[in-house]
């Protein structure tokens, strides 16, 4: 690492310098769960060069899925159905829903149903009402196809049904998010507070497992 760093200062290269952000720049903040929903919609190709729609909900807190479905096109009435079983699963006091300006999201089918919920209902569309993007679900759309799709070999879209399934029950059930303090999305969302000292103090202990179990393979002949 070293010797490239090295050589790069050699020839010349530098890194690029970091842009300032903007002094308006106020990314959303949440502080509990089902405080604000977020959804999006992202195209995968499987091999039978067939592509498919990909509808996410997604809790901004928590990072966690709470819908999801595979369509052949993108659709507000998918939209909406995820929304009405997250609603019904979930029952938040109100709701805030972040969203692209898509026909998906923007339509008289989404718009209709939020208002006709029992609850206080906001559709904000990023870089429209608000500011910033949409980039929680952005992520996680990056996320599901690049760590979990792509490596795959997905020949169709019944393979593909079945390997989202798989996908985001590690992405909910599984995977701790250091963001969350060593939490899955699923504990945070069901109210399991986030402490980082128990996640570093867990993280030491890990380190200390593998140097003892380096030292007991280490190369006899070398020693």
């Amino acid at each position: 690492m070293s010797t490239f760093y090295k050589y790069c200062c050699l020839l010349g290269f530098q890194a690029r310098k970091n842009k300032k952000k903007s002094e308006d720049y106020h990314p959303i903040k949440t502080s509990k769960p089902n405080e604000l929903w977020c959804a999006d919609v992202t195209l995968f190709k499987t091999a039978d060069g067939i592509k498919h729609h990909i509808h996410f909900l997604i809790d901004h807190f928590s990072k966690m899925i709470l819908a999801y479905r595979i369509e052949k096109s993108s659709s507000g009435k998918t939209i909406t159905e995820l929304l009405q079983e997250a609603t019904l699963k979930y029952k938040p006091e109100k709701l805030s829903f972040l969203t692209d300006g898509g026909s998906e999201n923007v339509n008289e089918t989404v718009s209709r149903f939020l208002n006709d919920l029992a609850i206080p209902t906001k559709h904000d569309i990023a870089q429209k009402d608000v500011l910033f993007s949409n980039s929680m679900i952005e992520a996680l759309n990056k996320t599901i196809k690049h760590q979990f799709l792509y490596p795959k070999q997905i020949n169709s879209g019944i393979q593909l049904s079945k390997v989202l399934d798989e996908s985001v029950i590690l992405y909910n059930i599984v995977r701790p998010q250091m963001a969350l303090g060593g939490n899955t999305r699923f504990e945070t969302h069901n109210g399991i507070l986030i402490d980082f000292s128990k996640y570093k103090t867990s993280f030491i202990k890990q380190k200390e497992i593998r140097l003892v179990q380096n030292k007991a393979k280490s190369c006899k002949i070398c020693l």
